[in-house]
């Protein structure tokens, strides 16, 4: 049986899922290989194995939860009744069943592995010199430049900045910038998934006041090994967007919610299994699953990346009593990342262009109203795609 994991910045993900493997042979007899794949070699598999299909895709395989109504567009992605025969999903939190359907179906081609939702994190030492207490806890987007700004004249160190990016990649993604829009808008696409909205003075007002972040200097772009350099624990940085929870072990820091205008809902993604339809290891799978997929099993992975499990009974076992009452109340809000057919594809046009426009941010060359037409063009890109499906 083989697994494809995706990369991560953290290693403890690797180390948990060979250990698991090697648990599994031992109590089962069934070896399991592992496999790292980035995201983007995941991609071009799926879309390879069509032109190449005796190059077989892994039997399991880790997506991000957007990528289930493509994969079972594709017939790539078995339902997950076939594998999981006694999943119950009752278990699991309801928002997360629309991350495992295909399109507003409600047929399962995904099973949840661990699931993150953003948050502002914010050295409460370094804060408290520019900022009450009661500011950050009902902070607006409109209030975040200000702070920035006064952050920025208070610590003139090297290599300080307000923000530091947590994103791995080094700019700014679709997923980072998606609960800004959602400030003002129903998100990249309107409810019923037909048109796409980044063409909308809100979408494009909120996509570039996200990046103005980096224009006006408070927020490091492609900075050189500056994840290593861990910015926040070394007061280089004052606040921080993230997905997980894992800033939480870093001294004198606390979260909030991400700055607010109108919003609604807290942003969800979800990391998902998708069973490879032309596996011809339904029983090995069938064990696997049954053995791996309980909250014991998970919780291990989950205290180590700083995530949260997909089962509703789990949170008071892995998170501490100062996040509990925090997290609870935006899982209660939670609203996944879309998962349609075309979202992959709109998500990896507009993360080009999210990533050039960062590039000419560094550069000197953005260019807001170059900008604004690059996003007409992934509209109609998307809507092209729509048609065609």
């Amino acid at each position: 049986m083989k697994i494809w994991i995706l990369n991560d910045y953290n290693y403890n993900k690797y180390s948990f899922f060979f250990e698991m493997a090697k648990s599994f042979y031992k109590e089962r007899g069934i070896p399991i290989e592992i496999e790292i794949k980035s995201r983007e070699n995941i991609w071009k598999s799926l879309f390879c194995f069509f032109e190449k299909p005796d190059l077989k895709l892994a039997d399991i395989i880790e997506i991000p939860h957007q990528w289930t109504s493509l994969a079972a567009k594709l017939g790539l992605s078995l339902p997950v009744e076939v594998i999981a025969m006694d999943f119950d999903c009752n278990k699991i939190f309801e928002f997360l069943k629309k991350t495992m359907t295909y399109e507003n179906t409600s047929n399962f081609f995904s099973l949840p592995v661990y699931f993150e939702i953003m948050a502002l994190f914010y050295k409460k030492d370094m804060l408290l010199r520019v900022a009450k207490p009661s500011e950050m806890e009902n902070l607006k987007w409109t209030d975040l430049p200000v702070i920035c700004e006064k952050l920025k004249k208070k610590y003139r160190g090297k290599n300080y900045y307000p923000f530091d990016n947590t994103n791995p990649c080094g700019y700014i993604t679709s997923d980072d910038s998606l609960v800004a829009v959602m400030n003002r808008s129903e998100g990249y696409f309107s409810d019923d998934g037909t048109t796409v909205n980044t063409h909308k003075d809100e979408v494009v007002i909120s996509l570039s006041e996200f990046l103005d972040l980096a224009v006006k200097g408070y927020f490091p772009l492609f900075e050189e090994s500056f994840f290593d350099m861990g910015f926040l624990k070394r007061n280089l940085s004052s606040l921080a967007f993230s997905f997980r929870r894992d800033l939480m072990e870093i001294k004198n820091i606390e979260v909030c919610r991400f700055p607010d205008i109108m919003r609604k809902n807290e942003l969800v993604r979800s990391y998902n299994f998708i069973f490879f339809s032309g596996t011809s290891l339904i029983e090995e799978l069938r064990q696997f699953i049954s053995w791996f997929y309980e909250p014991q099993k998970i919780i291990p992975l989950i205290k180590s990346i700083g995530v949260f499990s997909p089962f509703k009974s789990d949170p008071e076992k892995y998170i501490t009593k100062k996040e509990l009452n925090f997290y609870l109340k935006l899982i209660e809000n939670a609203s996944p990342i879309p998962n349609r057919t075309v979202y992959p594809s709109f998500e990896n046009a507009l993360n080009e262009v999210l990533k050039n426009n960062c590039v000419k941010i560094l550069s000197g060359d953005y260019d807001y109203l170059r900008f604004k037409e690059e996003l007409i063009e992934v509209k109609g890109f998307t809507e092209y795609l729509i048609t065609s499906y």
